[in-house]
């Protein structure tokens, strides 16, 4: 840089441009993530605030300040089955899973566990009961 020139480049010791280049890597990385809406724009502002000495007009303070506003994480949801026991009176919370039926549960949710080494023979499985304590 030759005397009297200023850049983006040269400003605070190179400090400024390390800024600018760490958030395009940030607004890049918020782009890729799949969390975030593709759709909505970001940006990088830059923002120089030159502070004149009172006394001097020669002495000027800079203060630069990098910042972006990027895409925030798409918010998820899920679908909850609540049934009670009518015996026991105990709440039961299931979250659905993809291609399970509303209600279904599996055998060791029933507490049966098919008896190793039986086989299946004609559709039919024998099961022993289980403590689930």
């Amino acid at each position: 840089m030759t005397k009297g020139q200023l850049t983006v480049e040269s400003l605070c010791g190179g400090a400024v441009q390390e800024r600018i280049n760490r958030a395009i890597k940030q607004v890049v990385d918020n782009i890729l993530d799949p969390n975030t809406d593709p759709k909505k724009k970001r940006e990088i502002d830059l923002k120089l605030v030159f502070s004149p000495n009172e006394d001097d007009r020669e002495d000027v303070s800079v203060e630069a300040r990098v910042t972006t506003k990027i895409a925030s994480e798409q918010g998820v949801t899920t679908q909850l089955y609540v049934t009670k026991d009518p015996g026991s009176g105990k709440v039961n919370v299931t979250e659905y899973v993809k291609g399970a039926i509303k209600g279904q549960m599996t055998l060791d949710e029933l507490g049966l566990l098919v008896e190793e080494g039986k086989e299946v023979k004609d559709g039919v499985v024998n099961f022993r009961k289980v403590s689930n304590e």
